[in-house]
């Protein structure tokens, strides 16, 4: 026991370091290095039998085991029971150091701490169980099994603290057979290591997000959407189908970095990229392509059907109250062009397709801002008078 403990405990002191990105492994680190600490000292309590350190050290592996199971609500994104876990540390310990001052005291902690321990391990299982089938992992089933090994073992351990026998345990060591002395052993390797890797996928997720996804708005970045693009662009040119694009830009965002500080502008480009994801379909591909501009890929949308969707942002944008003037509201430019081909290759279509939104975005402005123009306006002949932009012209511009 002394040299598995010393083991892990070592072992946890590296994973608390290599694991700090992640919120559920930081909490898997430290719980093990409690375990590992309190397994130590009631190790070494092995031939002392000091009654009040084996109800110590139980009180600290229960600790450690009810940290763990913190660590696995983070993971799969509940609720993490802060008060509620603290107070059942408190009553396990105070329940403990009550056994210990007890006749016939170990069999009391037996039956007290592999009973906690026993909740602890049902309560993991469980959510375990059921939510592993929303959120795969690799290490997951490993740590289901350890939970399980240690369930049985502890309430062995509680049967024998009741029928007033004794077998080996983390709360004294006594005759036992080796499977009931190696068990939980073994468990706690298997669980660190499944808890190792589901840690270390949950940063490697957090990377690829981080990739793919802008940081304050939580729509794709420049770099994704230009991939995504070049996707939809592709099957544009095997299929035919009608491929649109929005270019977004935020009316005077400058005036509110200048008079809120950025702060405020960071809140108010958040709430936009709300409206925006909010206003779009599912198979329409968001971004934010830089600064305060936005970008939406419309597929199978023809520049007409788009200005639905342009329409459907401008309104809710309107609804959003800039910070530092309660009568003032937020508002965009929108340009929106469908694709027609005469670039060659995707990246060359893809470049010329939002080029064209990006004119008829300027065009937009030029007739004053709070509304949205086409691509197909910009020809001398078809461009119509500020007049005849469509119902979005005739939104007051702010």
């Amino acid at each position: 026991m002394l040299v598995v403990f010393a083991s892990t405990l070592v072992i946890s002191l590296g994973l608390l370091a290599a694991l700090r990105l992640s919120p559920a492994g930081r909490l898997w680190a430290a719980g093990h290095l409690l375990l590992s600490v309190a397994g130590l000292a009631l190790a070494l309590n092995t031939s002392a039998r000091q009654v009040y350190v084996s109800a110590v050290a139980a009180a600290v592996f229960i600790g450690g085991r009810m940290l763990i199971y913190r660590g696995v609500r983070v993971y799969y994104g509940l609720a993490p029971w802060d008060r509620s876990l603290a107070l059942g540390v408190a009553l396990a310990g105070l329940a403990l150091l009550g056994a210990a001052g007890m006749a016939d005291s170990y069999a009391r902690l037996h039956v007290v701490g592999y009973g906690c321990l026993a909740v602890v391990a049902m309560l993991t299982a469980l959510t375990l169980l059921h939510s592993h089938g929303g959120r795969r992992s690799i290490g997951a089933p490993l740590v289901v099994v350890a939970t399980l090994i240690h369930l049985v073992t502890q309430l062995a351990g509680v049967a024998a603290g009741l029928a007033g026998t004794v077998f080996a345990g983390p709360f004294y060591a006594s005759n036992a057979s080796a499977m009931l002395l190696l068990s939980p052993l073994v468990a706690t390797l298997l669980g660190l290591f499944g808890f190792t890797l589901m840690a270390t996928e949950q940063v490697i997720a957090a990377n690829e997000s981080g990739a793919r996804f802008d940081a304050l708005t939580r729509l794709l970045n420049r770099g994704a959407l230009d991939k995504a693009a070049i996707s939809l662009v592709a099957a544009w040119e095997r299929h035919g189908q009608p491929l649109s694009c929005l270019v977004i830009d935020v009316d005077h965002f400058k005036q509110v970095n200048d008079r809120n500080g950025h702060h405020a502008g960071d809140t108010v480009l958040k709430l936009i990229a709300e409206a925006i994801d909010n206003s779009r379909r599912a198979s329409d591909v968001a971004g934010r392509y830089g600064g305060e501009e936005f970008c939406i890929l419309c597929p199978h949308t023809d520049e007409g059907q788009a200005t639905a969707l342009a329409s459907r942002i401008l309104k809710k944008v309107r609804a959003i109250p800039l910070p530092g003037a309660p009568a003032a509201f937020a508002s965009v430019s929108i340009g929106v062009a469908e694709l027609r081909g005469g670039a060659a290759g995707a990246d060359g279509l893809w470049r010329s397709l939002f080029a064209a939104a990006d004119r008829a975005l300027y065009a937009a402005k030029e007739f004053g801002r709070d509304r949205y123009a086409l691509a197909s306006w910009m020809a001398p002949a078809t461009r119509p008078v500020p007049g005849d932009v469509g119902d979005s012209a005739h939104a007051p511009s702010r």
